[in-house]
């Protein structure tokens, strides 16, 4: 079967699939690796975060076949260590305001976020995505294909769409966030924020453990 799927480009290896894990990879490869500096980092951050959304909304979901999820792979700890990358790249321009969703308790019409808390969680579903397809086992394959595809469009789909206007608005404004201090990204403890979203790696474990 994994032969015939191979040659005719479908299901799991439909060329669709294939080019967003390739943009997946480089997501999270990305992530990973060191920056120059914050304005190389928001320079390069458009193009990615452009591919990964247009390349998961080209992708057909498929029906999950597993009775329970996939096996989960990004820790906490290495949550927190992209978490804390992006913001020291980024510095006080890591901040962005939003409007308040109806489930939040903000009675205000703008709430604070910050990008290295989105760019995070996105890093949490791809990169456990791709190691889950890396298996080579099609149940497997398809159901993180499936379980991937949910979580974009029920959790991180707008995280990504906010991350990139406000990445967009310091790219268009040529904001070097290391400019008049010499120190990439320093910000004073107080402001660092949470070292670790609970909400969402939470949500999604929890999800996990439900019946499909």
């Amino acid at each position: 079967m994994k032969e015939e799927d191979d040659i005719q480009g479908s299901g799991v290896y439909a060329s669709e699939v294939i080019d967003f894990v390739r943009s997946a990879n480089d997501y999270c490869s990305w992530l990973e690796q060191p920056h120059e500096s914050g304005l190389e980092f928001i320079q390069s951050s458009l193009p990615l975060l452009s591919r990964v959304y247009y390349q998961i909304v080209s992708v057909e979901p498929p029906e999950p076949v597993m009775e329970s999820g996939n096996e989960k792979f990004v820790t906490e700890q290495e949550w927190s260590a992209v978490f804390q990358r992006v913001l020291q790249l980024l510095g006080k321009h890591n901040e962005y305001l939003r409007i308040a969703e109806e489930d939040e308790y903000d009675r205000s019409d703008l709430v604070t976020h910050n990008i290295s808390e989105d760019l995070a969680d996105i890093y949490q579903d791809l990169k456990d995505f791709t190691l889950q397809y890396r298996q080579g086992i099609e149940e497997i394959m398809n159901d993180a294909v499936w379980e991937v595809i949910d979580n974009f469009e029920n959790f991180w789909g707008e995280k990504l769409l906010y991350a990139l206007r406000a990445l967009h608005g310091l790219y268009v404004a040529k904001t070097d966030p290391t400019a008049g201090d010499g120190t990439p990204g320093e910000m004073d403890v107080e402001e660092q924020g949470p070292t670790y979203d609970n909400s969402f790696f939470t949500r999604l474990q929890d999800l996990n453990e439900e019946d499909i």
